[in-house]
């Protein structure tokens, strides 16, 4: 059973991250749908994958939530790193291909964008999205989130290089 809920929203809710995530963590990120926009570039597994993923956590400068429809995990979502300096943070998300296309991905980013903001007092939410990930544009997009840039040939998926659009909101744009 997932850990206790961190943020309640209506469809989802947003929960700490425990040891026995760790296996649908690690299934959900290396899956080739989300590996190639989200998640690692090589292979990480067993007891590497959960030291990475702890230590990750275990920062001041990450928020990093289990997205889930009541006990069942769907995905991931964070804002990392957040720079108390500049009042800055990045979000990301991911669902996994089995619960992609139900809203999962835009309930939990509103969640912690609102919490970015309200309990964070961030001043600026950031999301890099691989160009070719409309799912994830449109999760921005729906969220007010303003397309800043084109960050041409920044990542290498499957084999080529390719490009990554900048997006963000500040919190005075910010609706909920």
């Amino acid at each position: 059973m997932p850990g206790p809920i961190f943020i309640a929203g209506e469809t989802v809710d947003l929960r700490t991250i425990e040891e026995e995530d760790t296996e649908f963590l690690r299934e959900g990120s290396h899956h080739p749908q989300v590996r190639r926009y989200a998640g690692p570039d090589a292979p990480v597994g067993g007891d590497d994958y959960e030291s990475r993923l702890f230590d990750r956590m275990g920062v001041p400068d990450a928020v990093e939530l289990l997205i889930c429809d009541g006990d069942e995990r769907v995905g991931d979502v964070s804002l990392a790193p957040i720079d108390d300096r500049r009042g800055w943070a990045n979000l990301g998300y991911w669902v996994h291909p089995d619960r992609q296309g139900e809203g999962y991905a835009t309930e939990a980013a509103r969640l912690v964008v609102d919490h970015g903001f309200a309990e964070l007092r961030l001043h600026r939410i950031s999301a890099t999205v691989h160009a070719g990930n409309e799912a994830s544009k449109r999760v921005v997009e729906k969220l007010g989130f303003v397309h800043e840039g084109t960050k041409r040939d920044d990542d290498f998926v499957d084999g080529e290089y390719a490009d990554r659009d900048v997006y963000a909101v500040l919190r005075e744009e910010w609706s909920g």
